[in-house]
């Protein structure tokens, strides 16, 4: 009997952190649809919802924004004028617990395509649509998952073709 008791404690533990473990990937599923919701809508008055007062942003082009008043003000400058109608889509999201408040978020997203660096049409300088990945950090502070840091990278095609580790992207 008592080995009984032991393998219930034991299962129903693991049961509990599995539901554990699934509410808090559901609840970082959730605020990575903010976020995206945010870029679709090119208005980020959301993002205090889902990053943390020192959040840092690594953009595609390797600037670096520190703080929730930077990072939202330069995302929403660059959403106002070179991803100004752009549709985002995500393709796929990992998320890797390091510890029980802390995880990893790997997204791969869909860009359309755009004119960089300002946003004018100058009748050759429309990108290709692309897949960017997104290497998100989250911090659980007081019960909510937060985006502490963000970086941003886009997938190049020909060089995705020799990688020797496929990467999963759709």
């Amino acid at each position: 009997m008592p080995n009984l008791k032991l393998t219930l404690t034991a299962l129903l533990l693991m049961s509990s952190l599995f539901c554990y473990a699934q509410s808090d990937e559901k609840s970082i599923e959730t605020q990575v649809t903010r976020m995206i919701s945010d870029w679709n809508t090119h208005e980020f008055k959301n993002m205090d919802l889902y990053t943390t007062e020192d959040v840092e942003w690594v953009n595609i082009v390797g600037m670096w924004w520190k703080g929730r008043k930077d990072v939202k003000m330069a995302h929403q400058s660059t959403f106002d004028v070179f991803f100004n109608g752009v549709p985002f889509s995500q393709k796929s999201l990992n998320i890797r617990f390091l510890t029980g408040d802390v995880a990893i978020a790997n997204l791969v997203c869909h860009v359309g395509s755009l004119f960089p660096p300002d946003g004018i049409d100058r009748g050759n300088n429309r990108t290709p649509e692309t897949d960017n990945l997104l290497m998100l950090v989250y911090k659980k502070k007081s019960g909510i998952w937060l985006l502490s840091a963000g970086q941003n990278t886009i997938i190049d095609p020909e060089a995705a073709k020799h990688n020797p580790i496929t990467i999963k992207t759709n």
